[in-house]
């Protein structure tokens, strides 16, 4: 009978989970911060919609150009989230995939008739999640200093 390989994951020993909880928390209070003061900016005014560019570079370059330049970083990043998604093992995709909804939302909105205020708050939910799943992972790892998988043998057993 022939062993399963073993596939290591993102986030390996206690230092790795403490950059993820850590990172993972400062931004998700971030975009919770965001999308509460958007909502009440929302009572007072209405603001114009702009384009979530990832680099604004339409003052040296002709606009197409920086959406053709934006379009491709967008792409490259859902490249890399299927990759990291591909990576994680467990709890880890609940990680990713709360990063990559973030990130990825901004340019959905656009795309369709949904309201700011909805993709703010289903922004600031991924990144919700995606802590918590940050705090079960530190969790997990603080106890030994190394990460269990699913599969993987306890000493205690």
């Amino acid at each position: 009978m022939e062993q399963p390989k073993y596939k290591p994951g993102l986030i390996q020993n206690r230092r790795d989970a403490v950059i993820a909880l850590c990172l993972t928390g400062f931004v998700a209070a971030l975009t919770v911060w965001d999308a509460v003061s958007r909502s009440f900016q929302g009572l007072f005014y209405r603001s114009q919609h702009t384009l979530p560019w990832l680099l604004d570079l339409r003052f040296m370059l002709a606009t197409r150009i920086a959406v053709a330049v934006n379009v491709g970083l967008y792409a490259y990043l859902l490249y890399l989230g299927v990759v990291f998604y591909r990576m994680a093992q467990g709890e880890e995709r609940v990680l990713v995939a709360g990063w990559f909804v973030g990130i990825f939302l901004g340019p959905v909105q656009i795309l369709t008739s949904v309201s700011a205020a909805a993709v703010d708050y289903l922004q600031a939910t991924g990144m919700l999640v995606a802590f918590v799943a940050a705090v079960y992972i530190f969790i997990d790892v603080s106890g030994s200093g190394k990460r269990r998988y699913d599969g993987q043998a306890s000493r205690n057993t």
